[in-house]
């Protein structure tokens, strides 16, 4: 029996008293099995980035060719900007965009002005002043904000016919040779859908919590897209810094705003078609951080919702096509990485249960939970670590401290991006919360408390007698209250003389 509670005082009718045993023995197996189903499926997470890994590590590269066109050849590219009161950072992206080196005739930007319409005649004048004379430069504005960005790209194709676009949010700051390392990749493979660039980080060294996101991101770029572009599986757009060939956008049905993350809902809506991606490690383009724990909360769990929102949207689709049943598996599992929070959260809510029950578990579940807590963190570790290492980075100072953070702070977002997974699959409010950008002050609700309750009120549990729960709960409690310490009271300083410049 593995759950034995004592007969209370006062209890007389045993036959009774052993059919409450009986059905709360049943109730905690059953527990006890939907736990490691659980534990199964976060397993396989790992497993996903640890196979990511190997593939980085041993696969040979797949680098496309990118010839060196003469200024004839070169198309029409038509530059993108989405911005919606974006204030200072509009005016430097349509400045940037206005320096790239393109031949004047064959290049068109956009200004996608999605902001207040009280801003927009002082945008419109603050970007007059920044752009040379001669530049094709039109700023657009829609009224409404119907589909969010996606909706907002998707009106700024409506004036042009240009066969590539490229892409870059108001945070972002393209150099100028960006189109002559991007465009003549698409122009010589036309089965490719966009070419992303890989995203630097003009903010990394700002506090630690952007450092932190230095890595993570890091990782994803130099590990997994990498990896994946290595084994030929689809990858994802990621928003900005990219060039998309216009006829992969048509033939996908175009950008749509029912989902929160228009940029993987196309990404995969081409790869069902057979088009094709790939990432230029070699083309990093700047961008900004969120800078406090309020804008980075704010922009996972808006991008956890829209991977939610698309899995629910795709995944039928996917296992209804006729591609090989490996690569449906391969494209739902990418997919479906944001299921790390709520998996993280109902293994949580169960183990505790358990725990509040006087449970022992089951030694078969015990040693799961062992080893899956084990083969995560170092599977987790290897790869923020691999990424550091590809880019030539793994002597950058405090990186070990930063490695540590990268484990934590992510875990400080369970209760933010479960509840977004949740909206996702039982809402259809369709809510487009914005990241606060840099020196942005934040404007919601949001400020910490829920995060530091459930951290205060973990550590009770974190030391009991399941001895393999306890690095989770550690890990989930330092990561609580870090976030929502940062929610009262800002992000935590990185001391400048303790990070080597350029890094």
């Amino acid at each position: 029996m593995f759950w034995n509670p004592p007969l209370p005082g006062g209890v007389t009718d045993g036959n009774n008293w052993g059919s409450v045993l009986s059905a709360m023995a049943g109730f905690s197996l059953l527990l006890q099995c939907a736990l490691a189903c659980i534990l199964v499926m976060l397993a396989l997470l790992s497993v996903q980035l640890a196979g990511l890994g190997a593939l980085r590590l041993f696969r040979r590269p797949s680098s496309p060719r990118v010839p060196r066109l003469p200024d004839e050849a070169l198309p029409r590219v038509l530059v993108q900007l989405p911005v919606c009161d974006e204030g200072a950072l509009a005016v430097r992206v349509a400045a940037a965009a206005a320096r790239l080196d393109w031949p004047r005739d064959r290049l068109e930007i956009q200004l996608l002005d999605d902001g207040r319409a009280e801003n927009h005649e002082a945008l419109v004048a603050a970007v007059r002043n920044v752009v040379p004379e001669g530049v094709n430069f039109s700023i657009l504005r829609r009224g409404q904000r119907t589909g969010f960005k996606a909706g907002n790209l998707a009106f700024g194709l409506v004036h042009s016919d240009a066969p590539f676009v490229a892409i870059f949010d108001a945070d972002f700051v393209p150099a100028p040779d960006f189109l002559r390392r991007t465009v003549p990749a698409l122009v010589a493979d036309s089965g490719l859908a966009f070419v992303q660039a890989r995203w630097g980080h003009a903010n990394r060294n700002r506090n630690w919590l952007t450092f932190a996101q230095g890595l993570l991101l890091d990782s994803h770029f130099a590990v997994e897209q990498d990896a994946r572009v290595r084994a030929g599986l689809p990858i994802s757009f990621n928003g900005t810094a990219g060039v998309w060939r216009r006829e992969a956008i048509d033939d996908a049905g175009g950008w749509t705003g029912d989902t929160l993350t228009e940029d993987l809902d196309l990404s995969m809506r081409c790869a069902l078609k057979g088009w094709r991606a790939t990432l230029l490690p070699d083309v990093e383009v700047p961008g900004e951080l969120p800078e406090t724990a309020a804008a980075w909360r704010a922009q996972q769990a808006r991008w956890t919702k829209g991977h939610a929102q698309v899995a629910r949207k795709l995944i039928p689709q996917i296992w209804r096509s006729s591609l090989p049943l490996w690569m449906r598996a391969v494209m739902t599992a990418q997919i479906c990485q944001f299921a790390f929070y709520s998996l993280a959260a109902m293994s949580a809510v169960i183990s505790l249960t358990l725990m509040a029950l006087g449970v022992v578990y089951i030694r078969t579940v015990a040693e799961l939970g062992l080893a899956v807590t084990a083969f995560g963190l170092s599977v987790s570790v290897s790869y923020l670590y691999l990424g550091q290492a590809m880019l030539g980075r793994q002597q950058t100072p405090r990186l070990f401290r930063g490695l540590l953070l990268a484990l934590i702070f992510p875990s400080g977002l369970v209760l933010s991006n479960t509840r977004a997974t949740l909206e996702a699959f039982f809402s259809t409010r369709m809510v487009f919360q914005r990241t606060p950008k840099a020196g942005a002050a934040y404007a919601g609700a949001w400020r910490g408390w829920p995060e530091i309750v459930v951290g205060l009120l973990l550590p009770a549990f974190a030391l009991t007698e399941q001895a393999w729960s306890a690095p989770f709960f550690i890990i989930a409690v330092s990561g609580l209250i870090s976030i929502g310490g940062m929610g009262l009271t800002g992000s935590i300083a990185l001391p400048a003389r303790d990070v080597a410049p350029g890094e």
